[in-house]
């Protein structure tokens, strides 16, 4: 799933913040206010990742910042917390504002066998979970890679960002992991493309990278504003390649050849971004407290504010229920946001244009080529056979008609 603004750490969502608020709070003023409903249903400490699990449900990590153990818990679309599962995790003393600090559980998303598989940066782990709570951890072999967003690939295997290794990971639902080497710097979000690859944002890099079901990297495409940071990742509506911006208040698209189109307004550090039932993209402004849409035309259509102040919205994905729904990561919130989807207009019935009627000339005797001249003139749709004089019509000269002329032609015979 797309990874909300503690995927990157700490320290990458303190350097967008003077920025990243300053554009994006000049973005937001320039926008209507828009009213929206949004429901908010308390959960556990510090929820990141979100995704819809395989039994209908929302699940998500919860970090539980200065508790013993972070989890992974499960949330009904009418907003009941029915399941919350603890994680073993190596505990650590410093403050989340530290540099050094490593989330313990960071994304989430529903894997190809029915189970749920989320990161584990601060042990160097991908967990799997299953709806009943059965959990397995397996290592990630290179030390310190920090495994930090992940997702379901097109191969049927499931694959995660690791920034500390500068590595794209791929792990099977039986739990082999590969790692390979050569991403940008600050690879972050991954999805997967309508290629059959797939693609990631490397924040620290300012790049989109590619890479094929054989851990192929293509390309690293640069990002063409400076600095801009880009976040979350996401194959919208329509199967374009959408991202975040999250230093310079946009979101963009990315072409499969590797054209990057940017659309300003996005408001204060975009993060997380994800495709919605009425076929736009929907993304989370960290620091603006907000919900953006945007079209895929790139037409930013709202800011939809988060009704708890400063809640930091985080992760958002597309729910069973076609509404949205987000993590606030500062609130301790779940919040919903419910979107229509497209109408779908029938158009009226189309009566067929009826053509005008001809009056069929006189073109017995002529050639072809003057009776053509004559049936042109009159406005009559023609169809010859036979080259030479013409022998007759159907319908006859002098009837007025809509439909084709028919002309038979014989070459005249010699003497």
């Amino acid at each position: 799933m797309s990874s909300g603004p503690r995927a990157a750490g700490v320290a990458t969502r303190a350097r967008s913040l003077v920025h990243g608020l300053a554009v994006g709070l000049a973005a937001m003023l320039a926008m209507p206010a828009a009213a929206a409903a949004i429901d908010e249903y308390p959960v556990g400490a510090n929820p990141g990742g979100i995704t819809a699990g395989p039994d209908g449900a929302l699940w998500f990590v919860e970090e539980r910042i200065g508790e013993p153990t972070p989890a992974v818990a499960r949330i009904t679309t009418a907003g009941a917390v029915t399941s919350r599962f603890s994680i073993p995790s190596t505990g650590t003393t410093l403050p989340p504002t530290d540099p050094a600090y490593v989330n313990a559980v960071d994304q989430i998303t529903a894997g190809p066998d029915g189970a749920l598989w989320f990161t584990q940066p601060r042990d160097n782990q991908i967990g799997r979970i299953t709806t009943a709570g059965d959990l397995t951890e397996y290592n990630v072999s290179v030390p310190d890679a920090r495994p930090d967003a992940i997702t379901r690939g097109p191969d049927n295997n499931v694959w995660f960002t690791a920034p500390g290794a500068s590595a794209i990971g791929r792990i099977t639902t039986g739990g082999s992991i590969s790692l390979f080497p050569g991403a940008a710097p600050g690879a972050q979000d991954i999805t997967a493309g309508p290629d059959g690859a797939l693609w990631f944002t490397a924040s620290l890099g300012n790049s989109i990278g590619r890479i094929t079901t054989d851990g192929n990297i293509t390309a690293h495409y640069p990002v063409p504003t400076p600095g801009a940071e880009p976040a979350g990742i996401t194959q919208g509506p329509g199967g374009g390649l959408w991202f975040t911006e999250s230093a310079v208040g946009q979101i963009a698209q990315i072409s499969t050849s590797g054209t990057v189109t940017e659309y300003p307004g996005a408001g204060a550090a975009p993060s997380a971004i994800t495709g919605g039932a009425d076929g736009a993209l929907w993304f989370t402004q960290s620091l603006g407290n907000a919900i953006g849409r945007s079209t895929t035309g790139g037409a930013i259509t709202n800011h939809f504010a988060v009704p708890t102040p400063g809640s930091e919205p985080s992760d958002i994905t597309a729910g069973p229920d076609g509404a949205l729904w987000f993590t606030e990561f500062a609130a301790n919130k779940i919040g919903r946001i419910a979107t229509a989807p497209p109408a779908v207009v029938t158009p009226p019935p189309v009566k067929p244009l009826l053509r005008k009627k001809c009056k069929v000339p006189k073109v017995k005797g002529l050639t072809v080529k003057k009776a053509v001249k004559k049936l042109k003139r009159a406005k009559c749709k023609y169809k010859v056979r036979g080259k030479g004089r013409v022998t007759k019509t159907s319908p006859k000269a002098g009837k007025r008609t809509r439909k084709t002329v028919k002309v038979t032609a014989k070459p005249r015979r010699r003497r």
